[in-house]
Formats: structure tokens, sequence, C-alpha cells
């Protein structure tokens, strides 16, 4: 069975739950971890959604060795990760993940680290390479995070973000059209 550790339960990651809630998976074990469960609604979407949630702070990260040590000591493995996390110290630079000068994990726009194709992250403990005109919303990343995960498990291509220049661009489309008629 693969394991799927959704780091954090930041606003990227509760998106991917509410997809989660739509979709039974009988080949993948899901769990959050996070180090703050101030929020009841965590709980409950982890319930509707059939993931573990483990209330615990990673305290360090190993991708070679796809493992986490926590506060608790702890030690956790996984097939495939993603961060939706604030941090104080970075775990990806100690991890000797790729990181931008603030110490976020660098992805591409796909939300996939390129150096381990393993690891996903979203939200603000990200950098995606070399474009800064990517869309913000969260529950997009949400949406392309999880569709991306799905098809890296099953060996297809992903799918990146949609830059907000294309957004405009579509929008300019569809109303070139209609002026048409």
């Amino acid at each position: 069975m693969t394991k799927l550790l959704l780091i954090g339960a930041g606003e990227v990651h509760l998106s991917v739950l509410q997809h989660l809630q739509k979709e039974k998976f009988t080949d993948i074990e899901i769990a959050m971890i996070a180090d703050e469960n101030n929020r009841t609604d965590v709980t409950a979407l982890c319930q509707k959604a059939n993931v573990t949630f483990i209330e615990d702070t990673i305290i360090s990260f190993d991708p070679l060795q796809k493992m986490l040590l926590s506060f608790s000591g702890e030690i956790y493995r996984f097939d495939v990760i993603s961060f939706d996390i604030e941090m104080k110290v970075s775990l990806f630079m100690q991890a000797l993940v790729p990181v931008d000068n603030q110490g976020l994990m660098v992805v591409e726009d796909t939300l996939q680290n390129t150096e381990f194709p393993f690891l996903f992250g979203a939200g603000k403990c990200i950098t995606i390479a070399g474009n800064s005109n990517v869309a913000e919303s969260r529950a997009e990343q949400g949406l392309v995070l999880w569709k991306n995960i799905k098809m890296y498990l099953s060996g297809r291509s992903l799918r990146p973000l949609k830059s907000k220049n294309a957004k405009i661009s579509f929008i300019g489309e569809w109303i070139r059209r209609l002026n048409k008629k």
C-alpha cells in the first residue's frame, strides 16, 4: 500500500481534504501530520476524507531515506509527501532540498520538486521556479496538487498551474468569441 503524508494543515491541504471526500481509495494510506489542531474542522475534514490525523511537530526530514522525525520521537515513513506549512526554521535546507534565499522549497509549476519527484509542496512554504506569475489561489493549488499526486502515483505526466496571464487570455478569448456572435 502506498503511504502519502500531508505535512501541515495549510489552506492548500485543507482544499485537498475536500477533494478527497469525493473519492475512495483502497491502495493509498493517507495521513495528515500537523503541529496544531486548534481548529476542530481539520479533524472533521480528515474524518470525512478518510485521512488519519496526527497531531505532532516534524523536526527533521530525510528525503533520501523517505522518513520524518517528529518532536514526539516518532519516525514516519512515506512513499509520497506534500508540505503546506509555515516554518520558523527550514526543514528543507537541512534536508538538502533545493530552496530559495528565504529557505522556501523550490518546486516546478506542477508543485513537484524536480530533485525528489515524490516530494510536493504548496502554499506558503514554496517558491515556484522561474514563474512569479503563477496563480496564487489556494483552492486552485489544492486541485492541481491533488490531481498531480494522483498522476504521479499512476505514472502519468503532471499538469502545471495556470498562470494569471493564461486566465486573462482565456477570458479575453471568450469575450472575443461572444462579440463575434
